[in-house]
């Protein structure tokens, strides 16, 4: 669309708002709220009448008046959608006593897509267009969802009032990946690739899931068609959207979505590197897929030293109790670090398993049990640990998941950080000269 176009809707809506005298609004603000739109790819007679009627002050819309989804801000209620069911899924919960069965998914509409939660079955498949009212959005591990509850009411509506999502593709980086983005267009390598079969309405299909990658790092995806993808091939991806799994993002596509091969050489595998990453950014990123952080341990945490794991599933008994398989006489003896890492812009949780502790310790699961045997205490291992680590700066590489604890990153490496303290007494130096200075 040419700038004069642009112009001339502008100038539309400052007609429409000319009666209401008392109503200041300047073009410039006009233009930048109007191309906000347009880069969403909302319709350009629906976006006149949005800012029409916002600029007006009509705060409160009527009743099946729809809100894009790319508008939609936590904690508002009385939310009316036109959109169409993406995906949909479902799974039981525990509430009280009794168990119920929830729905969840993405709906999406031309400006965006967004994750829901539906608290009982509205009977929705995906595909349907939807007309909702009264929905209610809520932010959870800094996503917005929408949740349908009993007063949600659901309608299902032709599919021309929601023409076919093909809003144009944005191209993004890995680094840049949130859940809730659609139309993504990204150029990547695909690092490994898997294929699976899986049910979907009583008869089975192929899924390919795996991990790609470009030069600011690694997400998951899954792709519901096949598009004869292989390891090592280079692609350029348009129409998936995102959504994440305890803050790892993954991209979602189908027969929908354009997928061209380009030439191998032009990501190469070297390139796509560990990503060192500012705790900060990766706390408001929610976590991320082979990331590396370095900090200080500032606390090793309750959990840490030789611990006694359920033979069946792994998990950590107390006192004989699996908290699954109950009494548990002969559990396996295992060896695990907790820790507090902070890098001065944040603090971040970190799980090191046996073969991670044992490397970084220099000390095997067998030769801490004998330091616990020669002095009779339990208390023995863990005091040693935290004598080896506390206030020691180290590199920790693995997965960052996030949950309502916070964010953890689940170690597959860790090493002491390598510093020159010399060079980094300089450095303070020459800030501190500098701002005397």
């Amino acid at each position: 669309m040419t700038d004069d176009n642009i112009q001339s809707y502008i100038d539309d809506i400052l007609d429409a708002l000319s009666d209401d005298s008392d109503k200041k609004v300047s073009r410039e603000e006009l233009e930048k709220e109007f191309k906000k739109f347009l880069e969403y790819g909302v319709p350009v007679e629906h976006a006149k009448q949005t800012l029409i009627k916002k600029f007006r002050g009509d705060t409160e819309r009527p009743m099946g008046e729809r809100i894009p989804i790319a508008d939609i801000q936590p904690d508002k209620t009385g939310i009316n959608l036109l959109c169409r069911v993406i995906n949909i899924n479902s799974r039981e919960i525990t509430s009280g006593k009794e168990k119920r069965k929830i729905f969840y998914g993405i709906l999406g509409d031309e400006s965006g897509t967004i994750g829901f939660t539906a608290w009982k079955d509205f009977n929705i498949e995906k595909g349907d267009i939807l007309e909702i009212s009264n929905a209610y959005a809520r932010e959870w591990q800094g996503n917005i969802r929408i949740n349908l509850g009993e007063r949600t009411r659901i309608e299902k509506t032709d599919e021309e009032k929601l023409a076919e999502i093909s809003y144009k593709p944005r191209e993004y980086k890995i680094r840049d990946l949130r859940s809730g983005l659609g139309a993504v267009e990204l150029i990547v390598k695909i690092l490994d690739i898997k294929k699976r079969e899986v049910e979907v309405d009583g008869s089975k299909k192929s899924v390919y899931s795996g991990i790609f990658g470009d030069e600011t790092g690694k997400a998951q995806f899954t792709s519901w068609h096949d598009f004869d993808l292989k390891k090592g091939d280079v692609i350029r991806v348009s129409g998936g959207y995102v959504k994440t799994w305890r803050g790892i993002p993954q991209l979602i596509f189908d027969e929908k979505a354009t997928v061209e091969k380009l030439d191998s050489n032009k990501i190469l595998t070297k390139d796509i590197k560990t990503q060192k990453i500012p705790i900060h950014e990766l706390v408001e990123r929610h976590g991320g897929l082979d990331v590396m952080v370095e900090g200080t341990v500032i606390e090793i945490r309750e959990g840490s030293g030789i611990i006694t794991r359920c033979p069946k599933c792994s998990r950590v008994i107390q006192d004989q109790e699996c908290s699954v398989h109950g009494r548990i006489q002969d559990g396996l003896q295992d060896i695990r670090v907790k820790l507090v890492i902070d890098d001065g812009t944040g603090s971040i949780n970190a799980i090191l398993g046996r073969e991670v502790t044992e490397k970084l310790l220099g000390k095997t699961l067998d030769e801490w049990k004998k330091t616990a045997e020669k002095t009779k205490n339990k208390d023995t291992v863990i005091e040693e640990i935290k004598n080896m680590l506390f206030a020691h700066t180290i590199n920790i590489q693995g997965n960052a998941l996030s949950d309502e604890y916070g964010t953890t990153i689940i170690a597959k490496n860790a090493e002491f950080a390598d510093i020159d303290i010399n060079n980094e007494f300089d450095n303070l130096y020459h800030e501190l000269e500098e701002e005397i200075q």
